[in-house]
């Protein structure tokens, strides 16, 4: 059978509705497999089969292929594509910020071809999310070849809610369970008010059921909490304050409309719980540019003293600088934390990343991220062994304990 192509110079890819999808029209789903048959795109031609896709020229149609009916969106050249890699996340965060930095330098509309992503993490997520919100104020984005397996997965997690992103097949999303104790979907956290909710359901995610006991059973009347709330408790409020400085933090700098997402998955098979608090703001070095704790004005050096106690929560210093004070558990206890419970951070802020597990600094040479990006990682059954209280600075732990009459203990 000659090749329908032949002789059609560009070929673009072509999203349709439902109602002229590539289903209802066999001719253009085998045309396409005919057409890459042999080629290195194979991989578009498997997945065209039950996707409502179709590789259609809008102008020069193959002879003998009718055009497909109405509600066809503007055609979009996958030659120019941004080809996403394998993974987007912790395990490369590289290759995360790469792609970051090409979406953001794009001069139009965006074109990603998800063709080789077969994982993706909550700082993945998180950081694209923030990405894409900034970028479809001005551009389309467009994200092609996503597996059904990933769009599902993202439209679990709340990626795609309320922004438009082309080219993904969202028909089949089917409906969902509750897993409020695995799980917290991408969440925007653009107020204050905001932080405590979010806070309380990134605890909930983080320590599961850590215990046999009931999250409804009644509480001490001492307390004012039963067992299960005393293992959320210490993480909750060290989460709320980080997320409380994190918005602070980013609205330096003329930054006021910058905001924070954050997202966390627990993974039963690795008992590993992996956290992304992200924001799109000024980033460290803006903001402790005038710190004494910051003695080389990078990228780099603004993280590792972000990292030194008192530096990066709103005490003593950074109380002056941004106006408020809070109580000093923020990105340092929760760096501790991770680190005594098996885990890390890993930091992106400006051109500089910090992976604190491996106690590692480097440069990223061809990315920029304007803002802070927190990677979280930690082994779930190993937080009832931790005591938040040790972890704070020796004079910071008892006025704590003092003002908020808070055990912060797990165990």
């Amino acid at each position: 059978m000659a090749d329908p192509w032949q002789g059609v110079g560009r070929v673009f890819f072509v999203r349709v509705e439902p109602k002229a999808s590539a289903i209802h029209h066999p001719q253009a789903a085998t045309a396409a497999r005919q057409f890459y048959a042999g080629t290195t795109r194979q991989k578009i031609g498997e997945c065209l089969p039950g996707r409502q896709w179709a590789t259609i020229e809008p102008y020069i149609y193959p002879k003998g292929l009718a055009p497909l009916p109405g509600n066809c969106m503007q055609a979009i050249d996958i030659e120019n594509a941004i080809v996403l890699p394998w993974g987007l996340g912790s395990r490369s965060p590289h290759d995360l910020f790469s792609v970051c930095a090409e979406i953001i330098n794009c001069p139009g509309d965006i074109v990603l071809d998800a063709s080789n992503l077969s994982y993706i993490d909550p700082l993945g997520m998180a950081t694209l999310r923030a990405l894409f919100e900034n970028q479809l104020v001005q551009k389309r984005v467009s994200m092609q070849f996503l597996s059904r397996d990933l769009t599902s997965y993202l439209a679990r997690m709340d990626f795609f809610k309320d922004i438009d992103v082309e080219g993904v097949d969202l028909s089949g999303v089917g409906r969902r369970n509750d897993r409020s104790t695995s799980l917290v979907e991408i969440t925007k956290i653009s107020e204050h008010h905001q932080a405590e909710a979010a806070a309380s359901r990134l605890a909930r995610a983080i320590t599961g059921r850590l215990t046999q006991s009931d999250p409804d059973a009644p509480v001490d009347e001492h307390t004012g909490r039963n067992e299960f709330d005393s293992y959320r408790g210490p993480l909750e409020y060290s989460l709320k304050e980080l997320l409380e400085n994190s918005l602070t933090h980013a609205r330096r700098e003329g930054r006021g409309d910058a905001a924070v997402w954050l997202t966390c998955q627990f993974y039963p098979k690795l008992n590993l719980v992996r956290m992304a608090i992200v924001d799109n703001g000024c980033g460290f070095l803006a903001t402790l540019r005038n710190h004494p704790e910051l003695h080389d004005r990078t990228h780099l050096h603004a993280i590792e003293a972000a990292l030194k106690p008192r530096v990066s929560c709103n005490r003593g210093a950074m109380a002056q600088i941004l106006g408020s004070e809070n109580q000093g558990i923020g990105l340092t206890t929760t760096a501790k934390i991770a680190d005594a419970a098996g885990g890390g951070l890993i930091i992106v802020s400006g051109n500089g990343i910090h992976d604190t597990k491996r106690r590692q600094s480097q440069e990223l040479h061809d990315a920029l991220w304007n803002g802070v990006s927190i990677a979280f990682s930690c082994t779930r059954e190993l937080l009832p062994t931790i005591s938040i209280s040790d972890l704070l600075p020796k004079d910071d732990a008892g006025q704590v304990d003092d003002d908020l009459d808070l055990d912060l203990n797990f165990r």
